[in-house]
């Protein structure tokens, strides 16, 4: 992101993938080791159904420089 000079991104919507063994599915949200509040999950993934998943806002990522 740096390189581009990007300062944010927006994460609007979230496609969740895992092959026929995943029976649910967690995506998070994770910046300086510190866990942010959760994106989404799906206690009841079923790999015939995977489709993107509209968040209910925005969610803004920026760069972390280490």
């Amino acid at each position: 992101m740096a390189q581009a000079n990007i300062t944010e991104f927006k994460i609007l919507g979230v496609l969740q993938h895992s092959h026929v063994a995943g029976v649910r599915i967690t995506t998070r949200h994770v910046r300086n080791g510190r866990e942010l509040p959760l994106l989404i999950t799906d206690p009841n993934y079923d790999f015939n159904f995977q489709d993107l998943r509209k968040l209910p806002e925005e969610i803004a990522v920026h760069p972390v420089f280490t």
